[in-house]
C-alpha cells in the first residue's frame, strides 16, 4: 500500500468515523446539559440518520453475492445501526412522555419528586443516546472498513478522470 493510499485509508476508515463519534459526544453532552429541555429533536434526527444507515447496510448484505463473509459483515453493521435506532426511539419516547407529564402538571409542587423525575429521565435519555452512539460507532467502523475493501478491489477504483 503506497503513501497516498495509506493516507486515504486512514482518513476514510479511521478519522471520519472518529470525527462522527466526537460530534455524537457533543450531542450527548447537549442532552445531559439540558435535562429539563425538549431534546426530542436531537434524538429524532439521530434516529432518522441511523435507521437509514441500517436500511442501507441490510440492503448491501442482500446485494453482495460474491462473498458470504462480506454479506455477513454488512448484516452485522446493519444490526448495530438497527440497535442504535431502537435505543434512540426509546430515548425519544421517554423524553416525550416526561414532557407530556410535566405539561399535564401533576407535579406542580416543584418538590423533590419532580426534581428526581426530571433528573432521572434526563440522565436516562442521555445514557440511551450514548449507548446508541456507541452501537452506531461500531457499525460505522465495520461498514467503513468493509466498503474500503470492496471499493479498492479493482485497480481503477480511485480514477478521477
Amino acid at each position: 500500500m503506497g503513501g497516498w493510499l495509506k493516507v486515504t485509508y486512514f482518513v476514510f476508515t479511521r478519522l471520519s468515523v472518529l470525527l462522527v463519534f466526537v460530534v455524537g459526544l457533543y450531542w450527548t453532552y447537549i442532552l445531559f446539559a439540558n435535562l429539563k429541555e425538549d431534546t426530542t429533536t436531537i434524538t429524532n434526527a439521530a434516529f432518522a440518520v441511523v435507521a437509514t444507515l441500517a436500511a442501507l447496510a441490510f440492503s448491501c448484505a442482500r446485494a453482495v453475492r460474491d462473498s458470504d463473509e462480506a454479506a455477513d459483515r454488512f448484516e452485522y453493521a446493519g444490526e448495530r445501526f438497527f440497535h442504535g435506532a431502537i435505543l434512540l426511539i426509546f430515548a425519544s419516547v421517554l423524553k416525550y412522555a416526561y414532557i407530556s407529564a410535566v405539561a399535564a402538571r401533576p407535579l406542580d409542587d416543584g418538590g423533590m419528586l419532580r426534581k428526581a423525575l426530571t433528573t432521572s429521565t434526563g440522565l436516562l435519555v442521555g445514557v440511551l443516546f450514548f449507548w446508541a452512539l456507541s452501537s452506531v460507532h461500531g457499525g460505522m467502523i465495520v461498514l467503513n472498513r468493509l466498503l474500503w475493501t470492496r471499493l479498492s478491489r479493482y485497480p481503477d477504483w480511485d480514477d478521477v478522470i
